[in-house]
C-alpha cells in the first residue's frame, strides 16, 4: 500500500495558485490509465491513495468526465472509492460548461479549484469558460500530495467531505424541484441554532472573520496571530455595548456546522451598527444571511467589497428558517412564538437583553433613553410613564397624553411628541407577553416642574459642569449648558430635584398596575454593592435604597420577578464587577435564559 510522505517539499511548483480546496478530476487517462468505454481502463492506486488523503486534509474530489455514468458509477463504488467524490459531472457534454456550473454548485472561488485532465482542449476549455481557475495534467498525479498547495489541514474525521456530501444531495433534490426554489426550501426543514455564547467557539469565530470572503460583509479581520486575534475578539465580545452570536444551520439533509457570525454594537449615540456579519458559503442560497439581517431589525451594514448576495436590498418574506437558542431544547418557530410581545425600558444598558428576545419574541418594543440635538432624552423614566398612564385614564382614547404646552415646552430638552405616548400607558392585546423594566438610569437624572402645567420632566444635560440645580441660579453661566437652554429652563421650569422615596414608589406602583393579565414583569435591579479584587466592599447607597423600595413596592405583586444581576456573575465575574449596571453581555444572556425558563415552565 502506498504511503504518503511524512515531510513535504519546501518548494512552490512551477504553476504557482493559491491553496488548492477542490480538485476536480477527469478519469480517462488521467484518474486510471486507459479509457474505460473501451475497455482498456487500469487503476492507479496512487491517483486512489490521492482522494483519500487528500480528504483527510480537509480538500474535497469532484469529477468532470466524458463518459457513461452508470459504468463509471459502479467502478467508482467497486472500488470503494464513490462517496469520496462530491457533484460527479460525468456525461458526454463539453466540459467548460459544466466545470462552471459545478464550481459555482460548490461554491468556491475558481482560484481555490485544481482541474486535472490529460487533454489540453480540455484544459483550455476549462479556463476559458472559468477564468482563475488552476489546471494541470495528469503528470502531476504522482506528486500531488507533496505539491505546497495542497497541504490543505487536518481533517482526520473528514468532516468537509461530510458537509460537501450533504450540500450534494441538497443540490440534486433542489434541481429536481424545478423552478420552485422557495418551495423546496420550505420543505427542507432549516433550522438555526444561534449560540451567544462565544467564548466555547473562539477559534471558529476567527475563521469566519478570517477566512471568508464571498459572504464576509464588513471584512475587519482580526490579527493572524491565534493569540492576539482570540484576545482582541474576547475583548469585544466583553463590552455591554456588544451582542453577538454563531449560526448553526441544519436541515433535513443534514448538520452544516458553524457557519455564520455576527458583531453587533448599540449605543444610544450611534445606533445599532454591524461590525461583523460573515457566513460560510456552504448556505448560499438557504436566504440565511437575509433572514438574520431582517431578524436583527436591519442595523446600520457597511458593506465592503464585493459579497454575493445583496441583504440590504433583498425584501423577501423568510418564512422557512426557524430558530432556536443556544443551550435551549426547544426549537421556536415564527408561526408559534412562546412569547408573543416584549416590552423593555431602561437604560442604554437593557439594549444588552433586550436584543436576545428580537431573535425569539413576536414583536419588542424599547424604550430606552437616546441622544437627540445635543440632548439626552430620557423617555424611560418611570415620572413619564406614571403620568401619561394617568393622564390616560382621564381622558378619552386618542387624545393628547399630556398637555401639548408641556410637551412643546420639553422639545428644547431632546424630547419628541412620541416620547409621551408609552406603549406601557396601553399594554398591546398579544399575550403572553413579558416586560423587562430597569430603573438605574433614574440615579442620574433630577426632576424638573413644568411652571404651566405641574407635569414634571427628567433633565440630562451631557457635560453639565454643576449640579442641575444650579442651572436656574445666577452662576448658571458655568454650567456648560447653552445659555439659549438655561434661559428657556429659567422660563417654564422649576428645579423639583431627586424623586422622594415616596414618589418612586407611587411611579412604581402606577407602572406595574398598567400590566394586565398574561404579563410577566423583570425588573433587572442595581448593582448596588460587592467587593473588588483587593477584597474591599463598595456601596453605592442611592442605588441601595432604590432597590430597597423596588423590592417592597413589587412583593405586593405576584406576576413580578426581580433579577439580581450579581446572581448571574461567575465567581471571576463578581470579583471584578465594580460598576452600577453595566456588565459583561453574557450576564445578560443569562438572564435571558432565565426568562424563558421562566415563561416555559
Amino acid at each position: 500500500m502506498l504511503t504518503e510522505p511524512t515531510t513535504l517539499p519546501d518548494t512552490k511548483p512551477s504553476s504557482g495558485g493559491e491553496p488548492v480546496r477542490l480538485v476536480i478530476w477527469d478519469l480517462d487517462e488521467t484518474f486510471w490509465h486507459g479509457t474505460l468505454t473501451e475497455g482498456g481502463m487500469i487503476w492507479r492506486p496512487e491517483a486512489e491513495h490521492a482522494v483519500t488523503t487528500l480528504a483527510r486534509r480537509g480538500i474535497i474530489s469532484a469529477i468532470c468526465s466524458k463518459n457513461d455514468a452508470a459504468q463509471v458509477e459502479a467502478v467508482l463504488k467497486r472500488r470503494g472509492v464513490r462517496d469520496y467524490f462530491v457533484f460527479p459531472s460525468i456525461s458526454w457534454d463539453p466540459k467548460g460548461p459544466r466545470l462552471a456550473r459545478l464550481i459555482e454548485a460548490v461554491q468556491l472561488r475558481p482560484e481555490s479549484v485544481l482541474f486535472i485532465d490529460d487533454n489540453p482542449m480540455n484544459r483550455a476549455e476549462a479556463q476559458h469558460f472559468v477564468p482563475g481557475l488552476q489546471v494541470s495534467d495528469e503528470t502531476i498525479v504522482p506528486h500531488l500530495l507533496a505539491d505546497p498547495r495542497l497541504r490543505g489541514k487536518d481533517d482526520a474525521q473528514m468532516t468537509r467531505l461530510a458537509q460537501y456530501q450533504l450540500l450534494d444531495r441538497r443540490a440534486t433534490d433542489q434541481q429536481a424541484a424545478g423552478t420552485n426554489t422557495e418551495a423546496f426550501l420550505r420543505d427542507s426543514g432549516i433550522t438555526v441554532t444561534i449560540e451567544h455564547d462565544l467564548q466555547p467557539h473562539l477559534d471558529r469565530a476567527i475563521e469566519l472573520i478570517n477566512r471568508t470572503n464571498q459572504l464576509n460583509y464588513t471584512k475587519k479581520r482580526l490579527p493572524e496571530d491565534p493569540t492576539q486575534a482570540r484576545a482582541e475578539l474576547s475583548t469585544l465580545l466583553a463590552e455591554h455595548t456588544i451582542q453577538a452570536g454563531l449560526l448553526r444551520v441544519q436541515d433535513r439533509y443534514g448538520d452544516y456546522g458553524f457557519c455564520g457570525l455576527y458583531v453587533i454594537r448599540s449605543k444610544r449615540n450611534l445606533g445599532r451598527v454591524l461590525l461583523q456579519f460573515a457566513f460560510s458559503c456552504r448556505i448560499l442560497g438557504m436566504g440565511i444571511e437575509t433572514w438574520l439581517y431582517q431578524r436583527l431589525e436591519r442595523p446600520t451594514l457597511r458593506v465592503v467589497g464585493r459579497v454575493l448576495t445583496d441583504v440590504l436590498a433583498d425584501q423577501r418574506t423568510i418564512d422557512w428558517v426557524r430558530v432556536a437558542i443556544g443551550g435551549n431544547a426547544n426549537v421556536v418557530d415564527p408561526a408559534t412564538q412562546k412569547i408573543a410581545y416584549v416590552l423593555a425600558r431602561g437604560g442604554c444598558d437593557m439594549r444588552a437583553i433586550s436584543h436576545y428576545f428580537g431573535m425569539v419574541a413576536g414583536r419588542v418594543v424599547e424604550e430606552f433613553d437616546t441622544v437627540r440635538n445635543g440632548q439626552m432624552p430620557l423617555v424611560c423614566h418611570s415620572a413619564i410613564a406614571a403620568q401619561v398612564i394617568a393622564a390616560q385614564r382621564n381622558e378619552i382614547p386618542g387624545a393628547p397624553s399630556l398637555p401639548a404646552d408641556f410637551i412643546s415646552d420639553c422639545a428644547p430638552l431632546g424630547y419628541v411628541a412620541e416620547d409621551f405616548s408609552s406603549l406601557a400607558a396601553a399594554p398591546p392585546a398579544e399575550t403572553p407577553a413579558v416586560w423587562l423594566l430597569s430603573f438605574n438610569i433614574e440615579q442620574s437624572a433630577p426632576l424638573f416642574r413644568h411652571l404651566g402645567t405641574g407635569c414634571l420632566i427628567p433633565v440630562v444635560i451631557p457635560n453639565l459642569n454643576v449640579p442641575a440645580s444650579r442651572l436656574l441660579t445666577d452662576d448658571a453661566a458655568a454650567s456648560g449648558a447653552e445659555p439659549a437652554l438655561i434661559a428657556h429652563l429659567r422660563a417654564h421650569f422649576a428645579y423639583e430635584g431627586f424623586p422622594p422615596d415616596s414618589m418612586i414608589a407611587d411611579h412604581l406602583r402606577t407602572l406595574l398596575r398598567q400590566a394586565g393579565p398574561g404579563v410577566r414583569v423583570f425588573v433587572i435591579m442595581g448593582n448596588s454593592s460587592g467587593t473588588d479584587s483587593e477584597g474591599r466592599a463598595w456601596v453605592v447607597e442611592g442605588l441601595h435604597r432604590r432597590n430597597a423600595i423596588i423590592a417592597d413596592v413589587t412583593a405586593g405583586f405576584p406576576a413580578v420577578e426581580l433579577l439580581h444581576p450579581r446572581d448571574y456573575m461567575s465567581a471571576a465575574e463578581a470579583l471584578a464587577q465594580t460598576r452600577r449596571h453595566h456588565f459583561d453581555r453574557m450576564v445578560y444572556f443569562r438572564m435571558f435564559q432565565h426568562i424563558m425558563a421562566r415563561m416555559a415552565a
